[in-house]
């Protein structure tokens, strides 16, 4: 799914309302960390963004830009997609869909496929009560079984 200015601006508009809902302060560099994440499908990890900001803010940390995703994640204004290979990787896209991970390049990509959905489930399991959940499939993309 490509996504537009429009589309961006439009989610960093909805970023920035629900952020000062929340009591979260909006700086600019928070706001390019969103907005970068915001622009691509790509799943990236907090280095990737640290790197595509840094010419913006020289004098941003990979502390900070770690710091910011967590606190980002922690209040569902992102979502962490896994724990890939020991780096998490990161998703604006809020709307309900699963991932599909290349075990070769590690590109991951969106799947929108309901009949993935889980919609069956009691809202208990257990001793937990589910708040959500989320589906990850490994594979190998086409360019990698290309090769």
């Amino acid at each position: 799914m490509e996504i537009n200015n429009q589309q961006i601006e439009t989610m960093v508009t909805e970023f920035v309302t629900k952020s000062k809902e929340l009591g979260l302060k909006v700086t600019p560099q928070r706001t390019a960390i969103y907005k970068e994440l915001a622009k691509t499908d790509q799943h990236p990890s907090t280095e990737m963004i640290y790197k595509n900001i840094k010419d913006y803010f020289p004098n941003i940390s990979l502390t900070t830009v770690y710091r910011t995703l967590e606190t980002f994640e922690k209040h569902g204004l992102i979502s962490v997609v896994n724990q890939l290979y020991n780096a998490a990787r990161y998703d604006a896209n809020l709307t309900p869909h699963h991932h599909i991970v290349c075990v070769e390049c590690k590109k991951i990509e969106d799947i929108y496929d309901s009949s993935v959905n889980y919609t069956k489930i009691d809202n208990k399991i257990q001793d937990y009560e589910v708040v959500g959940y989320s589906v990850l499939f490994n594979g190998i993309c086409s360019s990698c079984s290309d090769k």
